[in-house]
């Protein structure tokens, strides 16, 4: 058989990875009518169907669903690897807002002043990518996932939550009035809630259960609430770090924590040994291993 030629296995795999030829026409930057003429022809010299057409979806046949399980992980490998070759030193990374806000970006600067001429660029999203369809994204930073849709995992780091408050509101605490109780409710209902009502399960009631309770949707809110004294806030102890060693929060209780999931590094398979995604994942184990 003769080998198909590389524009259409490349315009296979898009169509493939995008679901449909138009999404696969704006990856490769060519016309609908383009793609669809390319998959045509491939289909033609290799006497099969690649695809099942639909009225407004495409699915991969089981010849297809094959061929797709080759051609991802080769132009994936590819495109990375020419990238690298090239001097392209950006470094694309998806993570939750809270992360990225509060332990992330106030350290970037210090991973790009260690590995000069290396940028990463941070995307924020509540939602889990698909990093065989994005090729964008070199590495996805997610709490609570413990594994990724391509197998491929790069880290987990575990999370802890404690109590924090304003120095201010801390130091008055053994007055009798009650103090309102800040906690985060997931959007992700999948994952585990960390409340006070866990917190009260497994420590008791060294506060006083009868305060109110504030639920707030994001732990930024959270944290700037206790920021202005508005209570007691029960969130993770990596993401009120810099806030503790500047004196703005303080730990109340500091003895006693609840545990929480933990963060885990994603990448592709392909994407595993690029220098760039090595070193920065090496960055983050230190950071995120060193003590608090």
């Amino acid at each position: 058989m003769t080998f198909p030629s590389a524009i259409a296995l490349r315009t296979f795999d898009a169509a493939a990875r995008c679901g449909s030829f138009k999404a696969a026409a704006e990856d490769l930057g060519v016309s609908p009518t383009a793609v669809s003429h390319q998959i045509r022809g491939l289909e033609a010299q290799l006497g099969f169907a690649l695809f099942v057409r639909g009225t407004r979806r495409i699915d991969l046949t089981d010849e297809g669903e094959r061929l797709a399980g080759a051609t991802g992980p080769a132009f994936g490998q590819i495109g990375a690897v020419l990238a690298e070759l090239a001097g392209e030193q950006a470094l694309t990374l998806t993570t939750t807002p809270a992360f990225a806000t509060l332990w992330l970006v106030p350290r970037l600067r210090d991973f790009e002043t260690a590995h000069k001429g290396i940028k990463v660029h941070v995307e924020t999203s509540l939602h889990p990518v698909d990093l065989a369809r994005d090729r964008r994204i070199d590495l996805a930073i997610r709490y609570g996932v413990t594994g990724a849709r391509d197998g491929s995992r790069a880290g987990t780091f575990g999370e802890t939550f404690g109590i924090y408050a304003a120095p201010a509101l801390a130091d008055g605490l053994n007055r009798s009035e009650p103090v309102e109780l800040l906690e985060t409710q997931w959007r992700e209902t999948a994952l585990p809630p960390v409340s006070w009502a866990n917190w009260f399960s497994t420590w008791g009631g060294a506060i006083a259960s009868r305060s109110p309770i504030r639920v707030f949707e994001d732990e930024q809110h959270i944290i700037s609430a206790a920021l202005a004294g508005q209570g007691l806030a029960l969130v993770s102890r990596l993401l009120v770090q810099d806030h503790v060693a500047r004196g703005w929060l303080v730990p109340v209780a500091p003895g006693k924590q609840l545990s929480g999931l933990g963060y885990t590094v994603h990448t592709h398979e392909t994407k595993r040994e690029l220098r760039k995604n090595r070193l920065f994942c090496s960055w983050l184990t230190e950071q995120l291993s060193a003590p608090t």
